[in-house]
């Protein structure tokens, strides 16, 4: 350190400084601080302190589940209604049903219907006696419906075809048969009946066989 000072002649000194130096008796000047060593673990260290701290990367959210499906109702097929099998008229007060097969504006003038109300008369039938029953699909009446829709005493049938799960006599034209305890006539229609006097004859005939 000696050796360094006094390399650092006036000369030197009046370029650095050009202000007069003096010297102050009593005052030395201090040694330069050795130089530190620093091990090679102790530098690594201060170069991780010195190196800036990179954000710690925040962890992916997890992506979001997809919903689940909400899940379809089946469609069903809208129930059909049920077709209504007859009308009826008329109070029935003696269980006697005139089944018929007709359009409807002709089966509601059937309780006026003079020539029909002729044939009822004779057989002492008033048409309170009588339920007018119109077998609206066309398809085979069943003896077994009627049962569960109204009294059934005796059954007149115009040109309306009828069946039945109970055992019987075969079903003939002006030929009484019976379905348990029930009478069934069977006849042409009204319409033909009233231009028809044979066929008047046979239905008078199987009508009284009944009735009378």
């Amino acid at each position: 350190m000696a050796g360094l000072q006094a390399d650092l002649s006036n000369e030197f000194l009046k370029n650095f400084l050009p202000e007069t130096i003096y010297a102050v008796p009593g005052e030395e000047a201090l040694p330069a601080p050795a130089p530190v060593s620093v091990s090679p673990e102790a530098a690594a260290m201060e170069t991780l302190d010195a190196a800036p701290v990179q954000p710690a990367t925040p962890p992916e959210a997890p992506a979001p589940k997809a919903a689940p499906a909400i899940p379809k109702i089946p469609v069903t097929a809208q129930t059909a209604p049920i077709q209504q099998k007859y009308k009826i008229l008329g109070e029935n007060s003696r269980g006697v049903v005139v089944l018929v097969t007709l359009p409807d504006t002709e089966f509601m003038g059937l309780p006026q219907l003079g020539f029909l109300q002729k044939i009822l008369g004779a057989i002492g039938l008033k048409p309170a006696d009588v339920a007018y029953v119109n077998n609206l699909s066309g398809e085979t009446a069943r003896f077994e419906d009627l049962q569960q829709e109204l009294e059934l005493n005796y059954i007149i049938s115009f040109a309306s075809r009828l069946d039945t799960e109970q055992p019987h006599e075969k079903f003939k034209l002006y030929s009484p048969a019976t379905i348990g305890t029930v009478p069934i006539v069977f006849s042409q229609s009204l319409k033909m009946l009233e231009n028809d006097v044979e066929h008047k004859k046979l239905l008078w005939g199987a009508l009284q066989k009944v009735f009378l």
